[in-house]
């Protein structure tokens, strides 16, 4: 029999799926600052769309002129973004209080409690340091991580868990370089999409033509690039986005 909580956790790993996929959505259509201030759109709940609303967002947000379709991208993911971390703090709550009864896990409901507050901080300089490409990048991070912790707490609550025997160490370490290679992949393609490089090189497997292009790497690269004013569209100039790609 399943552990208390397991149904929960299956939830909370859907939920989050879904938020990567509405994440990643936001993304593709440019709306990341389709809502120009946080936790709100433009001062409201919601995307504004009576006059009144209208008239108060040009007046504080004269830069930001209100696109409806993006700012409902941006706040229909805040809004299951919000939804999720209440329930990570239920299983938190919940293995807390099944711990010593039970013997429920609540390391790893504690730990996914501290990546979702993270997540809410990384979600809110996403948009108050407009698209920065480092926050992007660790928010992308941030939200695979929840996903593959949520997915691994569902497992141990399973019925179906079973501590697995030791392995070879040679196998041990071949599933840790494969784990780093996996994370550095997601760290390499979430920077470029922060970057805007994904239409650095426009033909494959070659890039303009030649197999080595035209490329600087050191300002692809340069995580300690200054912030603002505004990243969306992206900054660097060709060389440095063909590098990162």
């Amino acid at each position: 029999m399943a552990r208390p909580g397991f149904r929960l956790a299956v939830f909370a790993t859907l939920l989050a799926l879904l938020v990567v996929l509405l994440g990643a959505y936001t993304r593709l259509t440019h709306a990341g600052l389709g809502c120009p201030d946080w936790p709100g759109c433009y001062g409201f709940i919601s995307v504004p769309k009576s006059e009144a609303q209208l008239a108060h967002a040009e007046l504080h947000f004269p830069e930001h002129p209100v696109e409806a379709a993006k700012g409902w991208a941006e706040m229909v993911h805040r809004y299951f973004a919000g939804t999720l971390a209440m329930v990570i703090a239920l299983l938190a709550l919940q293995a807390l209080r099944r711990h010593a009864r039970d013997g429920q896990p609540y390391r790893l409901p504690l730990l996914l409690l501290g990546v979702v507050l993270a997540q809410a901080a990384f979600g809110m300089w996403t948009v108050t340091l407009k698209l920065w490409p480092q926050v992007v990048t660790a928010h992308l991070l941030g939200g695979f991580t929840t996903l593959s912790l949520l997915f691994l707490l569902s497992l141990r609550l399973s019925r179906a868990f079973a501590p697995m025997p030791k392995l070879p160490l040679s196998l041990r370490r071949i599933a840790a370089l494969a784990l780093l290679v996996v994370i550095g992949q997601i760290a390499l393609g979430g920077w470029v999409s922060a970057n805007y490089a994904a239409v650095a090189c426009i033909d494959l497997p070659t890039c303009h033509g030649q197999w080595w292009p035209a490329a600087d790497f050191s300002n692809g690269f340069h995580l300690t690039q200054h912030v603002g004013p505004n990243y969306l569209g992206g900054q660097l100039d060709s060389d440095a986005r063909t590098a990162i790609h």
